[in-house]
């Protein structure tokens, strides 16, 4: 009789202890039905001049009956230019899906060396969490807006390089100039016609760093960089500036800093 009462026991036990699980699952599957968020960020490379649509997605942890339909907010955290870019007023997620598609138009103009942002999330919907960020890889979802990182990339066939200048206590001395084989001036900086007028009154301050991006074709180039004063970057045992000209990978090549004197100039090929 008491093994029977103590099977009884355990059969009770386990029913109970399954409705609640069930119960659990019922309340864990309620609250993820209102999920609705935008796809993680992207990193965007456009060509200067032209425009790029991509595609975007929402997500909905499930799938109902009937479309549902989401206004796209553009954040104020935005960079890029009003004028240089077409978001949908709204987005849909189409009736027994769980995904909707968007496509946002960028135009190449105006990215600043460091590239922009342009930040969007979705509006209000009663009964709907949002502004959650679904991660396609780890199938997670985090507060956070969709991100597209801009840059400007090349055409294809050109190599993109970087010039960064990091001044002394003395940018209005600084100039510089990029030459191509046939010693045609490819781009220049610091100069009003042939002076040397420096980038103090370009709004650069001491120690400040100035950074360009070019895309060139393959070549033998010459930069040069200026000192109006005659001696170089240099200003201090402390204080000092320099110069390098840097591949995307890293590679660089060109660089110096330091009292060079009036000029230094270095050759580089492009292949």
């Amino acid at each position: 009789m008491k093994f029977k009462k103590s099977l009884f026991f355990l059969s009770l036990l386990s029913i109970l202890f399954t409705s609640i699980s069930c119960e659990d699952d019922s309340a864990t599957t309620s609250n993820l039905s209102s999920f609705v968020g935008v796809e993680e960020a992207k990193n965007v490379g456009v060509v200067l001049g032209e425009t790029i649509v991509v595609e975007s997605k929402v997500y909905a942890s499930n799938a109902t009956n009937t479309d549902r339909v989401f206004n796209l907010v553009v954040d104020a955290a935005t960079t890029h230019a009003q004028t240089n870019f077409v978001v949908p007023a709204t987005v849909t997620i189409p009736a027994g899906s769980k995904e909707g598609v968007f496509q946002v138009s960028i135009v190449g103009n105006s990215i600043a060396n460091a590239g922009n942002k342009l930040v969007l999330s979705m509006a209000e919907l009663d009964g709907n969490n949002q502004n959650f960020v679904f991660n396609s890889d780890s199938q997670t979802y985090s507060n956070k807006k969709i991100v597209y990182n801009i840059s400007e990339v090349c055409q294809t066939g050109l190599t993109k390089v970087q010039l960064a200048i990091k001044f002394d206590n003395f940018p209005e001395e600084t100039a510089w100039e990029l030459y191509d084989s046939s010693f045609n001036v490819v781009s220049s900086g610091g100069f009003t016609g042939t002076a040397i007028t420096g980038y103090a009154a370009l709004g650069f301050a001491d120690r400040s760093t100035f950074i360009s991006n070019f895309c060139l074709a393959p070549g033998t180039y010459t930069f040069v960089i200026y000192d109006d004063y005659g001696d170089g970057m240099y200003t201090s045992a402390t204080v000092s500036g320099d110069y390098s000209l840097k591949l995307a990978d890293g590679t660089v090549l060109a660089s110096g800093g330091g009292d060079f004197g009036t000029f230094q100039d270095t050759e580089f090929t492009i292949q």
